[in-house]
């Protein structure tokens, strides 16, 4: 398994989510969502759909409760002193075992924190986690609200990850010249990434022409592409789980007038909201930087999204940290430092498509930066 951070990292992390921990009475934490678990101990797989758990004592050595063929992949970190392997017949019933572990730690008859908010806590295992642990803390945000703050490690592995997304984008513009299809454009972006370095990611290549993009969410299904169609290419890359992620508009031929005058809109709004975005900053006042001037020319239903989300540690079916942190209108909380967002003024335009530039903003001490680096304008393949 790759270590992309220190154990003195890890170690700080715990330390922080452990302070919240003593303010709130807490015994111990029990932390079942895989970006959660990632954060703490950089465990990752494929397979965190299966159930698993980490028990987080106030004190002490921690445990990791995990399916059996998955014990291989915990990371060697001094405070993990056990794993507690979920066997082949109690995958669809794990509480007991979780439970066992619980008892086994001296934890059963005190104050245990769950995150509520976990997708990965169904309702019958928090009924059966309820029902003997009659102490039960709701400690959902408990972890989420550290990691929304990186550090400089993390913002350079983003970095990272943006970088190799860029370079997919670019070699998707390049196959722009001789592809019929978004799918054959989606081939090229695709087969970069893996070779380039990227793992698999939280969400798919949003590769669309036209109005077709219109549609949410819609990714690329062989649809023809004109000359001067908008091509939309919003792609992510990951590394370590942690992921960079871009739009652009892009354009087999000379784009029209309308299309580079609505990308240089997004452009501006995009960077009014990164001037905006200092330290101590409420932020509803970035939503509203760059929403003000699309509004000013437009309907608020050109730009019907959030203006942005933070990024950091992913997981299908997800790409970013909305449930750690959103810019939204009237969110009076403050910009801090280490905070990285995607910012999104994608503007959808009647009869165009959805077009614009999204871009990653990282908060740092001494400036607020893109960590993007392609012009914010319609690329063409004809230049």
């Amino acid at each position: 398994m790759n270590r992309y951070f220190t154990d003195e990292e890890y170690g700080a992390r715990l330390a922080a989510v452990r302070a919240d921990m003593a303010e709130r009475g807490m015994d111990a934490l029990l932390v079942t969502g895989p970006e959660n678990i990632t954060y703490l101990t950089g465990y990752t797989t494929p397979g965190y759909h299966i159930f698993q758990c980490l028990i987080v004592p106030a004190e002490g050595d921690v445990r990791f409760v995990v399916r059996n063929t998955e014990r291989v992949n915990v990371p060697d970190l001094p405070w993990i002193s056990d794993t507690v392997p979920i066997e082949v017949q109690a995958l669809t019933d794990p509480i007991p075992t979780l439970l066992s572990a619980i008892r086994q730690a001296g934890l059963a008859g005190k104050r245990n924190g769950v995150d509520r908010r976990s997708l990965f806590l169904p309702p019958l295992y928090y009924d059966q986690l309820r029902g003997e642990l009659p102490d039960l803390i709701d400690a959902s945000g408990l972890v989420e609200r550290h990691r929304a703050r990186k550090s400089a490690a993390e913002i350079a592995l983003i970095q990272r990850a943006t970088g190799l997304a860029e370079g997919s984008i670019t070699a998707g513009l390049e196959s722009l010249r001789a592809a019929e299809t978004d799918s054959d454009v989606a081939a090229a972006v695709l087969a970069t990434l893996a070779r380039s370095g990227s793992e698999y990611t939280g969400s798919p290549a949003y590769i669309v022409p036209g109005v077709s993009s219109l549609v949410t969410h819609s990714t690329h299904a062989q649809r023809s592409i004109g000359d001067q169609e908008p091509l939309r290419m919003e792609v992510c890359a990951s590394k370590g789980r942690y992921h960079g992620v871009l739009t652009r508009t892009v354009t087999r031929g000379e784009p029209t007038g309308q299309l580079r005058d609505m990308v240089a809109l997004s452009a501006a709004a995009g960077e009014a909201m990164r001037a905006a975005a200092r330290p101590g900053v409420p932020i509803g006042e970035v939503d509203r930087a760059g929403r003000s001037l699309v509004e000013a020319e437009f309907p608020a239903a050109y730009w019907p999204n959030r203006g942005g989300y933070s990024m950091g540690i992913s997981y299908p079916p997800g790409l970013g940290e909305g449930d750690v942190l959103d810019i939204r209108a009237g969110d009076t909380r403050p910009i801090e430092v280490g905070m990285v967002f995607h910012l999104l003024p994608t503007l959808r335009v009647p009869g165009l498509g959805a077009v614009g530039c999204t871009d990653i903003l990282a908060v740092e001490q001494d400036a607020t930066r893109f960590l993007t680096t392609l012009p914010r304008t319609v690329l063409s393949a004809a230049q």
